[in-house]
């Protein structure tokens, strides 16, 4: 089985920056030319966005029976439980986009960019035994089976290991569908190497496996093991369930029957035509209503005389 490795790997003790790190990886190509500035161990934090996940339960049954023996009563069953999430770097926003400043990974000695990160999930054999978390990958190679060429893709998988109410806890959120987010934070991976920065985010991480195939040369007389894949220091498991409260729309206020009369409009007064001042009969009408008026006062007044004389 060979890995699909393109660039040598070299490792130094005369760094770059020697006041900040004493030793580095470097990675050279086929002409011997360093590719790249100092890789150094990475400790800051890394996140990952689950993008599925699955429930799955397994029994795996053994005996000891062997071809032209009697059938054997021994056997062993054990039964297996496992939550798998696959992964993708960074943490999804809102809107669905990814951070800003994304973080890529790739094998040492390789310039694919790894697209296969897997999380698992186990409950712990002991419930006494101690919560942790471990990270393991394996560098693309090709094998033949069935005279087909099979060829494996750059991955890395977490393992973490729970209590078994947590896991219990984890695995009815997954059943009853009632996982919406998943956010898997790990720091201090054993394995994991960068530039160096004074930033605590980088865009890029080189991946260090456990296979000796993916090899480190080192200087004459160094006996020295660069950090490969196991441990992860710190790890955060986060296992979300997202409602979206919608803002209420305020009850329409109710109209108060009103018990005033409406108003009846005014009936516009038509006016009165003018009399006709220039008829004669009117005329004469007139002034002998005035002689009567005139006869009717000098009556008034003899008969008022006449009263004070007696």
């Amino acid at each position: 089985m060979d890995l699909h490795l393109e660039r040598r790997l070299r490792l130094h003790t005369e760094p770059e920056h020697k006041s900040l790190y004493s030793w580095a990886i470097n990675e050279f190509d086929e002409q011997g030319q360093q590719i790249g500035h100092d890789r150094i161990p990475w400790g800051w934090t890394l996140r990952f966005t689950a993008t599925d996940v699955v429930l799955g339960h397994g029994i795996e049954i053994k005996s000891d029976y062997q071809p032209g023996e009697a059938a054997s009563t021994t056997r062993e069953v054990t039964q297996r439980q496992v939550i798998r999430a696959q992964l993708r770097p960074g943490i999804a926003l809102h809107d669905g986009d990814y951070r800003r400043i994304k973080t890529t990974f790739s094998m040492f000695g390789t310039n694919r960019t790894i697209k296969c990160f897997q999380l698992d999930i186990h409950p712990l054999a002991d419930p006494a035994g101690q919560e942790s978390c471990r990270a393991w990958g394996m560098v693309s190679y090709t094998y033949e089976t069935d005279f087909r060429n099979e060829t494996t893709e750059d991955c890395v998988t977490f393992e973490m290991f729970v209590k078994p109410e947590t896991f219990a806890r984890y695995a009815a959120m997954v059943a009853d569908g009632s996982v919406d987010e998943m956010i898997l934070s790990v720091g201090l991976v054993s394995g994991f190497y960068s530039e160096w920065s004074p930033s605590i985010s980088t865009h890029h991480v080189k991946v260090l496996t456990e296979d000796k195939d993916q090899r480190v040369d080192l200087p004459p007389g160094l006996q020295f093991e660069p950090l490969r894949l196991g441990p992860v220091g710190d790890a955060t498991l986060s296992v979300n369930r997202i409602l979206t409260i919608a803002k209420r729309t305020p009850d329409p206020q109710p109209v108060e029957p009103t018990t005033k009369a409406e108003p009846v409009p005014a009936i516009p007064e038509t006016p009165a035509p003018e009399m006709a001042l220039t008829d004669p009969r009117i005329l004469k009408a007139l002034g002998s209503l005035r002689r009567a008026a005139w006869f009717i006062v000098a009556l008034l007044a003899l008969i008022f005389v006449t009263t004070l004389s007696r």
